[in-house]
C-alpha cells in the first residue's frame, strides 16, 4: 500500500510538473503574441486597430446603404422625366423650301408630357401645345403631331 501512495504522490508531482510547463509555454506564447501584435500595429496593439477597422468598414456598409437608397430615389425621379422624344419636321404650305414647321412630342416613362407644334408661313409663325396623359391626348392631333406622338412612345 505504501508503495501504492508513493506512485500516486510521484504521479501528481509529474502531473504537477506539466501542467506547470503547459502554463508556462502558454503565457510565453501569448506574451510573444502580444509582442507581435504591438510591433504589427507599430507600436499599438493589433487587436485594438483591426477592431477600429471593423467599426468603419461597418459604417461604410451603412453609408453604401444610404447611397443605393439615394439612388434608387434618383432613378425614381429620373422616371418622371422628359426622355422620350419625337421630332416630326414638315413643310405645312409648299410655299417655303426648306421644312421650317415641326411637331415635336416630349413624354415621360409613363408617356405623359406635351406636344409643341410650331407652324411656319411665309409671314407668320404659329406655336401650338397639347397635352399628353398616359400617351393620349383629349384634343384632336394633327398626322404630324400622331407621328410625333408614336415616334416618342414608341421609345424605350
Amino acid at each position: 500500500m505504501r508503495d501504492l501512495n508513493f506512485f500516486l504522490i510521484i504521479l501528481a508531482c509529474i502531473s504537477l510538473i506539466i501542467s506547470l510547463i503547459s502554463i508556462y509555454i502558454t503565457l510565453r506564447t501569448k506574451l510573444k503574441y502580444e509582442k507581435l501584435a504591438i510591433r504589427l500595429g507599430n507600436g499599438e496593439n493589433i487587436s485594438d486597430i483591426l477592431k477600429n477597422y471593423i467599426a468603419k468598414v461597418n459604417d461604410l456598409d451603412k453609408k453604401d446603404d444610404q447611397i443605393i437608397k439615394y439612388c434608387n430615389e434618383i432613378n425614381q425621379e429620373i422616371n418622371k422625366n422628359l426622355k422620350k422624344i419625337g421630332l416630326i419636321k414638315y413643310n405645312q404650305y409648299n410655299n417655303t423650301k426648306n421644312n421650317l414647321s415641326f411637331a415635336l412630342a416630349l413624354l415621360d416613362e409613363e408617356n405623359n408630357g406635351i406636344i409643341i407644334n410650331s407652324i411656319y408661313g411665309a409671314d407668320y409663325s404659329n406655336v401650338y401645345s397639347k397635352l399628353i396623359i398616359k400617351g393620349t391626348c383629349k384634343e384632336k392631333l394633327s398626322s404630324e403631331e400622331k407621328e410625333a406622338l408614336n415616334i416618342a412612345k414608341n421609345k424605350k
